[in-house]
């Protein structure tokens, strides 16, 4: 029940607003406008403030941060996947797709793993007979 109170009281409180801003922009235009600037303004102030704390909370424009950022994006372009693309596939002859495929493969083959094995004792191996 006083959900049927409140949905049609919002309604009344949101159309005195309306009603309000609209008689304030005709009656006084220059102060409400005036009033509506240093709302975003201060608005405005408020949201940098915040966006300030937070970016240096986060390690922002630190050198450190710098250099993670450089690393990661080197990163990304050593170890990303190359894609073809539809249209340059179909132009092309099967015969070249093929030698391109084959090249590719050969290429990455030469190129260092970024993992490595850790050798262990193999050698060693357990009697699961006996406990």
């Amino acid at each position: 029940m006083a959900h049927k109170i409140i949905k049609p009281l919002t309604y009344f409180i949101m159309a005195l607003a309306l009603i309000g801003i609209g008689v304030r922009l005709f009656t006084d235009t220059t102060s409400f406008l005036m009033d509506i600037l240093v709302t975003v303004l201060f608005a405005a102030v408020i949201i940098g403030i915040v966006y300030f704390i937070f970016s240096r909370r986060n390690g922002g424009t630190s050198n450190e941060m710098k250099q993670y950022r450089k690393a990661a994006r080197q990163s990304k372009q050593k170890y990303k996947q190359p894609t073809t693309s539809s249209t340059i596939a179909k132009k092309m002859k099967p015969s070249t797709i093929k030698s391109k495929v084959a090249s590719k493969k050969q290429k990455q083959r030469k190129e260092a793993p970024h993992l490595r094995v850790i050798e262990g004792n193999k050698s060693k191996k357990k009697n699961r007979a006996s406990f």
